[in-house]
C-alpha cells in the first residue's frame, strides 16, 4: 500500500474508521490523520496547517495526500503547487475503488463519466492558473498541451453520454418487457457491505461475488424468480455510501433508475452493527431513496447478519427499526430479521414479497 496523509474535517471524524477503511479500499495506507476545522477557501488548508504539512510530506517521502471532502478546483491546484504532491478528494478517492471492482462495461464507462467530469473544472482551473504564469502546465505539459487534454475530455465525455444513453433505453426497453408480462420489480438496496449481494444469491440460488470490501456490485444484477404464482425480478444494486458525492449519483443515473421504477423495494440493514450505527446508515440510505424519487415505494426492511446477535438483541433490533419506520413516511410491508448468508429466515422474506403483492392486488 502507498503511505498518504490522509486529511479530514472534525465534524466527519465520529466516521473515520469508515474513512480509513476507504482509504485502505483504494489502495492507501493513512499514515498519518489530520482533523481540521477551520476551512481556508483558496487552498482547503490554512497558511499554518499547509507548512506543518509540508513537513510531514518531505518527512514521509509522501507523493499524495488524501483529503476527505469535496474540494474546489482552486483548492486542488493551490495545495498541489504548495506541497508538490498529488491531491486525491472524496470523489476521485471513491471512483478509485470503484475501478478496482468494476466488471460490466457500463459501470467502467460510469466511472469513467464521473472522473472526466470532476477532472474537467480542474484542467480548466489549471489553464486559468497556466496563463497566469503560476503554474508550468497540468502534470508537467505545456500550454497548448492542457488545451489539448481539456477539448479531449469534453469530446470524451459527450461520446460516453452517448453510449450510456444508448444502454439505459435499452434497459428500459427490457424492463418494460417484464413489465407488460405481469413481473414484479424488487430492487434489493441499503448501505455497502450490508448483504444485499449475499441476499440475492440465497434468493436465487445464484453465486455472484461477495465480498467485505465496500463497493463489490458496482453493476445492477436482475434474475427472476417464481414464488406464489407470482415472478419477481429481483435486482441488485450499488451499495449506498456516507455524504456519497453528487457527480458519482449522477453518473450512476442508470443503475439508480432500476430502484426507481421497481415495485417495491428490500431494504438491507447490517444488524451486525451497534443501533447508533445502524440508524446512522439508515438515513443515509433514506436520504438516497427520497433523492432519487424511490421513497414512497413499498418496502421490506431486512436486519441481515442475526446469526452474529442473540435472541434478545434480535428483538430489540426488530422492535426499535419497526418503531423508527413508523415515524417516517415508508410505506412498510414487513421487518425481517435474517441471515442471508446461513439461509435463517430466508422463507419468511419470500413470505413477505408474497404479502406485498397480495396486499397490493387487494388495493388494485
Amino acid at each position: 500500500m502507498e503511505p498518504t496523509i490522509l486529511i479530514v474535517k472534525a465534524d466527519s471524524m465520529v466516521s473515520i474508521d469508515e474513512i480509513a477503511s476507504l482509504v485502505r479500499e483504494a489502495g492507501f495506507y493513512p499514515k498519518e490523520v489530520i482533523s481540521v476545522k477551520k476551512i481556508d477557501s483558496a487552498c482547503f488548508l490554512t497558511p499554518g496547517r499547509i507548512a506543518r504539512l509540508k513537513q510531514l510530506v518531505e518527512g514521509n517521502s509522501i507523493k499524495r495526500i488524501c483529503i476527505y471532502a469535496e474540494l474546489k478546483p482552486r483548492q486542488v491546484t493551490c495545495l498541489a503547487k504548495e506541497l508538490k504532491v498529488d491531491v486525491i478528494d472524496k470523489v476521485m478517492l471513491i471512483l478509485t475503488i470503484f475501478q478496482q471492482h468494476a466488471g460490466s462495461k457500463e459501470a467502467l464507462l460510469q466511472i469513467e463519466m464521473a472522473r472526466l467530469k470532476h477532472e474537467l473544472p480542474l484542467v480548466r482551473e489549471w489553464i486559468r492558473r497556466v496563463k497566469m504564469g503560476e503554474l508550468p502546465g497540468f502534470l508537467s505539459m505545456g500550454r497548448y498541451a492542457v488545451d489539448v487534454y481539456y477539448r479531449h475530455i469534453k469530446r470524451r465525455i459527450a461520446k460516453i453520454s452517448r453510449e450510456l444513453e444508448n444502454l439505459r433505453a435499452r434497459r428500459i426497453v427490457e424492463r418494460e418487457k417484464r413489465r407488460s408480462a405481469g413481473y414484479v420489480h424488487i430492487a434489493i438496496v441499503g448501505y455497502t457491505n450490508a448483504g444485499k449481494t449475499t441476499l440475492f444469491n440465497a434468493l436465487t440460488n445464484l453465486s455472484k461475488p461477495t465480498g467485505d470490501e465496500m463497493f463489490t456490485t458496482l453493476s445492477t444484477k436482475s434474475y427472476a424468480i417464481r414464488y406464489c404464482n407470482t415472478t419477481f425480478v429481483l435486482i441488485d444494486t450499488v451499495g449506498f455510501v456516507r455524504e456519497i458525492p453528487i457527480d458519482i449519483i449522477e453518473s450512476f443515473r442508470a443503475v439508480l433508475e432500476e430502484i426507481s421504477s421497481a415495485d417495491a423495494i428490500l431494504l438491507v440493514i447490517d444488524g451486525s452493527k451497534e443501533l447508533e450505527r445502524l440508524f446512522s446508515e439508515i438515513d443515509t440510505s433514506l436520504r438516497i431513496l427520497r433523492d432519487i424519487g424511490a421513497l414512497g415505494k413499498p418496502m421490506i426492511v431486512i436486519i441481515n447478519k442475526i446469526d452474529l446477535l442473540d435472541g434478545i438483541r434480535i428483538d430489540e433490533y426488530r422492535r426499535s427499526v419497526e418503531e423508527y419506520f413508523g415515524k417516517h413516511l415508508v410505506s412498510l410491508v414487513d421487518v425481517v430479521p435474517l441471515s442471508a448468508l446461513k439461509k435463517i429466515n430466508i422463507n419468511t422474506v419470500k413470505d413477505s414479497l408474497c404479502r406485498y403483492v397480495q396486499r397490493n392486488t387487494m388495493h388494485s
